[in-house]
């Protein structure tokens, strides 16, 4: 063998040899970047869900409390439909008395327009 193809094969062996584990080095690199980008994704998972709980909670207390409130909308309605017949009675009485005829006869017996 001639010393050129020596060299040739052997730089050819070198930068194979060079490429096989520059993918190795890439593929285990890899892999890495995939297991952390899986725990995040576990992690980020598990918070919403967490998050969402506890939103879900807060949603159904708020929601009790809005039916507390709307309960005494209701009563206060009642009250204030029983004060506003009250005070329209007592000014219907005071202040307009019953129509009655101020006379006894009609206005035409006595000569009236």
């Amino acid at each position: 063998m001639s010393p050129e193809l020596m060299g040739i094969i052997s730089v050819g062996a070198s930068l194979a040899a060079l490429f096989i584990g520059l993918f190795a080095w890439l593929r285990q690199d890899m892999n890495k970047l995939d297991k952390r980008i899986t725990d995040q994704g576990k992690e980020l998972r598990d918070m919403i869900t967490e998050q969402g709980q506890k939103h879900s909670k807060e949603i159904a207390e708020q929601g009790k409390e809005i039916e507390g409130v709307k309960k005494e909308i209701e009563g206060v309605k009642i009250e204030v439909a029983a004060l506003k017949a009250t005070v329209e009675t007592y000014f219907r009485v005071r202040v307009d008395p019953p129509q009655t005829a101020a006379v006894a006869e009609p206005p035409e017996d006595y000569g009236a327009d």
